[in-house]
């Protein structure tokens, strides 16, 4: 299948790890490659806004985490050590050469697991805005406990996209400055695209992968500890930490204790960019990724 993104075209295509299908999209080979992977509950167009620009220097793969987007779904099986076994397969038997990995929150964290575990195919990583403890992960899921639950439901596909899109507009949602819940539709506009884009996501998306973290969480994240982990990397790191006032996830706290532990850390705090990162500001996490890419790329 080909999908136009001019100046250029997009294949996407399957690849069978020997465990699940993953459905991935590739760009033309422009320079070394670069591997994205997307947040939970996202698929690879969720790097749409920065892939023509990135597709146009580095040879870009985009994959479906397994039960996400066009990837294939096992029930149950959505550890943190999945998405990561998925990903080495990717890289040892179609990549098939050291490449470079960007990671956005759960992408972040399947991306630094990987670097760890098969550090002969990573040449450097972009941590996008992703918890990087277990800890603050739980953290962050308790409180969109109420939510991801939500999301549970209206997952899988049972229900019609634009079904999904009416209940998502009808949610209620906390607004600053107003003394009581309003709906999500009211708050950003009957017309706002993001629930299309929320709709797309949670139909492809496989229930059961919602579920674990909500009721298997330990299991979930097993394998996830900062100090066995980090030192385990090899390559330069760009830790991009989000705004916390705005969102963000990646605390300061963390980042501190992150720089102490990897081999060759950088660091790029975007002040007043939520987590949503390139979906929100693209020039400035643009501008950081190729900045950093480029700087390890000869």
């Amino acid at each position: 299948m080909e999908l136009g993104l001019t100046p250029m075209v997009l294949k996407e295509q399957f690849f069978n790890t020997g465990v699940v299908t993953i459905n991935y999209v590739e760009g033309p080979a422009a320079g070394p490659p670069l591997v994205l992977l997307h947040g939970g509950s996202a698929r690879w167009q969720a790097f749409d806004s920065i892939m023509v620009e990135l597709a146009g220097e580095w040879h870009v793969y985009g994959p479906d985490f397994r039960g996400h987007g066009r990837s294939g779904r096992i029930p149950r099986r959505y550890r943190l050590q999945d998405y990561t076994d998925d990903t080495v397969a990717f890289l040892r038997q179609r990549v098939a050469e050291p490449a470079f990995v960007v990671g956005h929150s759960l992408g972040g964290i399947v991306a630094l697991l990987v670097a760890a575990r098969c550090p002969e195919h990573v040449r450097a990583v972009v941590v996008g805005d992703a918890p990087l403890t277990a800890e603050t992960w739980r953290a962050v899921l308790q409180a969109g406990k109420e939510s991801l639950a939500f999301w549970r439901d209206l997952a899988g596909g049972a229900m019609p996209m634009a079904e999904v899109a009416q209940a998502l507009k009808d949610a209620p949602t906390r607004v600053a400055g107003r003394p009581g819940p309003v709906r999500l539709g009211d708050a950003l506009g009957e017309e706002s695209p993001v629930f299309e884009w929320l709709a797309t996501n949670l139909v492809q998306n496989d229930p059961d992968m919602l579920a674990v973290l909500l009721d298997d969480f330990e299991h979930t994240a097993a394998g996830y500890e900062m100090e066995e982990v980090l030192p385990a990397i090899p390559c330069p790191v760009l830790l991009l930490q989000a705004d916390p006032a705005a969102g963000g996830l990646m605390t300061d706290t963390e980042v501190e204790r992150a720089l102490g532990l990897l081999a060759r850390p950088v660091h790029v705090r975007l002040e007043g960019v939520s987590h949503v990162l390139h979906n929100e500001r693209k020039e400035p996490v643009l501008q950081a990724i190729t900045d950093f890419l480029r700087s390890h790329a000869l």
